[in-house]
C-alpha cells in the first residue's frame, strides 16, 4: 500500500485504489459539487474550498477515506498515537480559479501539537501534467528549493504539517478535485 519516496523532503504516498474505487471517487466528485452548489465553501479562502468536515458525509466511501487517512498518517509517523483532532476539506480548482502562486504558500501548525497533513487526489483534469499539477513542497522555506510531487489519483500524499506547501501548477480549465486533511496528535 505504501510507496516510499526519497528526496530532501519528507513525504510518502499511500495507494488506496483497492479500497476506494474509481466509481466511488466519481461519487466523491458529485458530493463535492453538491456541497459547493449549496454554498458550502469558504468565501475568504481559495475559491471552492469546502467549509465542512468532508469526512462527515455519510456514504461509506467517505468513512473509508477518513480511515485511510488515519492509517496513512500513523504509517508515516511509524507509530499509533492519541488523536486530538482530524480535520478535512475538499478543494476544487482549475487554471481560472487557482490562487496566486506567489502568495499561496502555507503550512498547518497547531501550537504544542504535531500535525500530519495529507492530500488525496480524487480526480485530476484529463491531459494535465501530473508531474507538476500535484503539490509543491518547499525544502525549508518558500524562498528556497522546492519539489513538485506528482499527483496520483486514489493516493494519499502524506507529509508533516509544518512543511510549506501549495497546489501544483494547473494548466487546464477542467477541474482538479482533492481532499486535504490534518491529523493533530
Amino acid at each position: 500500500m505504501m510507496q516510499r519516496e526519497t528526496s530532501m523532503i519528507d513525504y510518502e504516498y499511500y495507494d488506496w485504489t483497492s479500497l476506494i474505487s474509481a466509481d466511488e471517487r466519481r461519487k466523491m466528485v458529485t458530493d463535492i459539487e453538491y456541497t459547493i452548489a449549496e454554498r458550502g465553501y469558504w468565501e475568504n479562502s481559495p475559491p471552492y474550498q469546502t467549509n465542512i468536515n468532508i469526512f462527515s458525509l455519510t456514504p461509506d466511501y467517505w468513512n473509508n477515506l477518513k480511515m485511510s487517512f488515519i492509517w496513512s498518517a500513523f504509517a508515516f509517523i511509524k507509530r499509533e498515537a492519541q488523536i486530538k483532532s482530524v480535520k478535512s476539506w475538499a478543494y476544487k480548482t482549475n487554471v481560472d480559479t487557482q490562487e496566486d502562486r506567489n502568495t499561496y504558500w502555507h503550512q498547518h501548525i497547531r501550537e504544542n501539537n504535531l500535525v500530519v497533513s495529507g492530500v488525496y487526489y480524487v480526480k485530476m483534469p484529463e491531459g494535465c501534467n501530473l508531474d507538476t499539477s500535484g503539490t509543491e513542497l518547499a525544502h525549508t522555506t518558500p524562498e528556497g528549493d522546492t519539489t513538485y510531487v506528482p499527483a496520483k489519483e486514489g493516493h494519499w500524499l502524506i507529509f508533516p504539517g509544518k512543511t510549506w506547501h501549495r497546489p501544483g501548477i494547473l494548466e487546464r480549465t477542467n477541474w482538479r478535485y482533492i481532499v486535504a486533511a490534518d491529523m493533530e496528535i
